[in-house]
């Protein structure tokens, strides 16, 4: 019985080191929130494939992203046009993972009916032009849907 106890604290001893040195810890480390500065082009959606929106930090330190230009899509053409803001907020929720607020085309009309006017996205960086955006199902670094950094 002694044996077996030896046994088996030596086999989790081991397990947890080969768990904890194969860890990627790589992955985990902070990113900088100064990478979101720029402007950046929509993909992934048909809708809103090709929108240019520039973020940029305002004074009290949170981040707002401005349409620089839109595509031609009809619904777009009638709800939206350069200067509307499109990400109203973006937040820490890791070292390396985001909520990105976006509001819907035609969240006006969606409030006026008592229906929600944004969507909240979990990005992570895939690399530092692209922004991967996810939900609480789908993993960013997978998704089809992205920001890619044009400036």
């Amino acid at each position: 019985m002694k044996y077996y106890h030896i046994l088996l604290k030596n086999i989790l001893l081991i397990t947890f080191a080969l768990l904890f040195t194969n860890c990627d810890t790589e992955g985990m480390r902070k990113v900088s929130d100064d990478k979101f500065v720029g402007v950046w082009e929509l993909k992934g959606r048909s809708m809103l494939d090709g929108i240019k929106v520039s973020i940029e930090r305002t004074e009290n330190g949170n981040f707002v992203g401005k349409v620089l230009e839109i595509n031609s899509n009809k619904y777009v053409d009638l709800f939206l046009e350069a200067g509307n803001v499109l990400v109203s907020n973006i937040q820490r929720s890791s070292n390396f993972q985001f909520r990105l607020t976006e509001k819907k085309i035609g969240a006006g009309l969606f409030s006026t009916y008592g229906l929600d006017s944004s969507k909240e996205f979990m990005i992570e960086f895939i690399d530092d032009n692209t922004i991967g955006l996810g939900s609480e199902t789908l993993d960013p670094l997978k998704s089809t849907v992205f920001y890619k950094r044009i400036k």
